[in-house]
């Protein structure tokens, strides 16, 4: 790692990168039962916002930094800054989640809090051991400050429009698209139940990723919990459960879906945390 990388590795705050394993829950379960999560590891790397994964790699994301480390050592492979002085990276503010689908890095992008609707996903290619920028794609002005984006099974894309205040963050929005002709087309949006807003504050959704279980896994701003929700018959977003104590505190998460069991990857950027086990769920009497 050249020297310039190291200094800005330096620069930033530690983060935990970790992540969860957790067996797969049937969807016919009893929505509301307790957690009993079981702390298994963790890794140190600097990162602010969040985390992606694939086969071989993981990706601590940061506001205009993203590093990408080898799963099994955490060695540093490739770091990659925002030159703001370049017309084509500018516009680099708020980096927040990705995911990984294909080889691409696909992250959510806002240049929240100074201009909270201008939201892009950036893509780099990232096979092999490179890390680098291909694409900017513009979103519309009229959702929120885009927060994540991820594919389903089905290769739909969501993406998370956050609203912030305790009085408006009921209007944060996920979004659902089809991605053709590298173009997003949205296909229709939806609300957050209120089970899920009560327990953001003045904050949003920050992280979410589709389980392995057909669930979708979400993330306040900074409080050690998953949101388990699921898109219901009326294509509404149902609140199934929360899971406590899962050993990241908000912001980005990543479901890893190359690990022989199902494996859930988050940050915690201020203290060093526990990577956690999240124990089969039984069926309520």
């Amino acid at each position: 790692m050249s020297n310039t990388a190291r200094r800005v590795c330096y620069l930033w705050g530690y983060a935990i990168l970790f992540f969860v394993s957790c067996t797969m829950t049937s969807q016919k379960e009893s929505p509301a039962w307790g957690s009993g999560n079981i702390v298994l590891k963790i890794l140190t790397i600097k990162t602010k916002q969040g985390v992606a994964v694939d086969d071989k790699y993981f990706y601590a994301i940061s506001n205009t930094i993203i590093i990408k480390c080898d799963k099994e050592t955490g060695k540093v492979i490739a770091t990659w800054q925002a030159d703001r002085k370049e017309k084509a990276y500018e516009h680099f503010m708020h980096l927040n989640s990705g995911t990984v689908v294909e080889g691409r890095l696909y992250c959510a992008h806002s240049r929240y809090s100074v201009d909270p609707n201008y939201c892009t996903v950036e893509i780099w290619n990232v096979e092999k051991e490179g890390l680098e920028h291909e694409e900017t794609i513009r979103m519309p002005r009229k959702h929120g400050s885009l927060t994540w984006i991820d594919r389903d099974s089905d290769n739909s894309w969501w993406m998370c429009y956050a609203v912030y205040g305790k009085k408006r963050n009921k209007n944060t929005k996920l979004v659902k698209y089809q991605y053709r002709d590298k173009k997003f087309i949205e296909v229709e949006s939806c609300f957050f139940p209120e089970e899920v807003v009560a327990n953001w504050g003045d904050m949003s959704c920050s992280g979410g990723s589709w389980g392995p279980n057909g669930y979708l896994y979400t993330t306040g701003h900074d409080h050690s919990r998953a949101y388990v929700l699921e898109v219901d018959k009326n294509n509404k977003l149902s609140y199934v459960r929360t899971e406590t104590d899962v050993g990241f505190f908000g912001q980005g998460i990543a479901w890893d879906r190359f690990s022989n069991k199902p494996v859930l990857w988050g940050i915690d950027k201020n203290k060093d945390i526990s990577l956690t086990l999240i124990p089969e769920k039984k069926t309520e009497p």
